[in-house]
């Protein structure tokens, strides 16, 4: 082991007349430690809800959607084989969207309420988007979309039985119209109320409630299958068409994209999951990075307790400093005994904060002690993500910031001159 590093562990240790000092040191180090265990746990958390909303959005949108600007033109199944064949593409399902107006009725047949909605057409064989689906399911099942379910229903005061296709709606939206499952709602396309027009408008039974935790999606979606949707909205002017394409791996989706663009060429319209969401995944990349480095502030604070600490060392050993450079020390070799005690100390907080912050994110990633309403999010309990890369990224920051810390004093150290400091010795 070089000298400068047995002086540099010498100086750390606790003797009577450096308690003190040695105070200040293990407060440093304990600013560290507490620093880069928020940091890390803060990180994790981050993480975790950046993931958990991004898979809630993906539950409602696809990886990349290919969108017809004109409804009628093309074969979208033969273009849905051509895009079949392309590499990373693991599935593709037509789809069918439109605004429309949400009406539930009293018992007796008579209008209730109203709400603006957004239907949306599902191809109930696409078993991927299926299954995003019901993860966000509260009441009912998404098989319910492809049946009929005979209802009693009140008509101008008659009574009588009908068969309704399913329908799942969001859970604000459900609340708003005042309905549960196992009560008809009626479906208008608002492209048909024009002037001498007649209304186009379709009894559907509410078979399930989906929560999101997503206001926009609870508030406004309404699910039914395919043939349904085009059933009622068939030559809407507002009607929107084209393929779900979910592909092999999420975050090539952007490179998969242009692919399917080249592929479908003019008239449609393709676009990924980045660019759906681009400005909420920017703001949640923002805060994170923001968070990152308002908590690095306190691995801050706790570093100038390092620089406090080694310039108090360099006063108390001016002598023995003095004697190294008499006896030949070079003053780069005084200069590397204070880096590395500064070095060491940041080591220490580090290793400490950081192994505590994964400890404690691993507890809470396994055991979920702190607990969410539930009746506000979909999740019960803060997700929690850990990556090796943000422990790494916390390590070197904190270990960084300490041995910058460390430079003042370790150039301090350096330009003390031997003979004045030994003249009246």
């Amino acid at each position: 082991m070089r000298f400068e590093l047995l002086i540099a562990a010498r100086y750390l240790r606790t003797r009577r007349r450096d308690r003190f000092v040695s105070l200040i040191a293990a407060i440093s180090l304990g600013g560290i430690a507490i620093g880069t265990f928020a940091l890390t746990v803060v990180l994790a958390v981050m993480s975790g809800f950046q993931e958990d909303l991004r898979d809630r959005l993906l539950a409602f949108n696809p990886y990349v959607r290919l969108t017809a600007s004109n409804p009628d033109s093309g074969s979208l199944d033969q273009l849905a084989a051509r895009i079949r064949g392309l590499p990373g593409v693991v599935n593709v399902a037509p789809y069918a969207a439109s605004e429309v107006l949400t009406v539930s009725t009293t018992p007796e047949g008579v209008p209730a309420y109203v709400a603006a909605g957004a239907l949306r057409g599902l191809d109930l064989t696409d078993q991927q988007s299926a299954h995003d689906l019901q993860s966000t399911l509260t009441v009912g099942a998404i098989a319910s979309l492809a049946d009929t379910h005979p209802v009693v229903i009140t008509e101008q005061k008659t009574r009588r039985t009908v068969a309704l296709p399913g329908a799942i709606i969001g859970k604000d939206l459900a609340a708003e119209l005042g309905v549960a499952p196992g009560i008809p709602i009626i479906v208008i396309s608002p492209a048909s109320l024009g002037p001498g027009a007649t209304p186009r408008l379709r009894r559907f039974l509410v078979t399930g409630l989906f929560h999101s935790g997503m206001y926009e999606y609870d508030s406004s979606l309404i699910f039914v299958g395919l043939p349904e949707a085009l059933q009622l909205l068939g030559g809407d002017p507002q009607l929107e068409r084209g393929l779900d394409i979910r592909t092999r791996h999420l975050f090539d989706a952007p490179r998969d994209a242009q692919r399917i663009a080249a592929v479908a060429g003019a008239g449609f319209t393709v676009s990924d999951w980045t660019e759906a969401n681009a400005p909420l995944f920017s703001a949640l990349k923002l805060e994170k990075f923001t968070y990152f480095v308002v908590l690095l502030l306190i691995v801050l604070v706790a570093a100038f307790n390092v620089i406090a600490t080694l310039v108090m060392v360099v006063m108390e050993r001016r002598k023995e400093i003095a004697i190294l450079r008499a006896i030949g020390a070079r003053p780069r070799a005084v200069m590397a005994i204070f880096l590395a005690q500064g070095t060491a100390l940041g080591v220490g907080g580090t290793a400490v904060g950081v192994t505590a912050g994964w400890l404690f994110t691993e507890l809470m990633n396994r055991y979920h002690f702190i607990r969410l309403p539930a009746d506000m999010f979909i999740i019960s309990a803060v997700p929690v993500r850990l990556y090796a890369v943000n422990f790494y990224a916390v390590a070197l920051a904190a270990i960084g910031l300490c041995a910058v810390g460390a430079l003042y004093p370790a150039l301090r150290a350096r330009a003390l001159r031997p003979v004045e400091v030994l003249r009246y010795e």
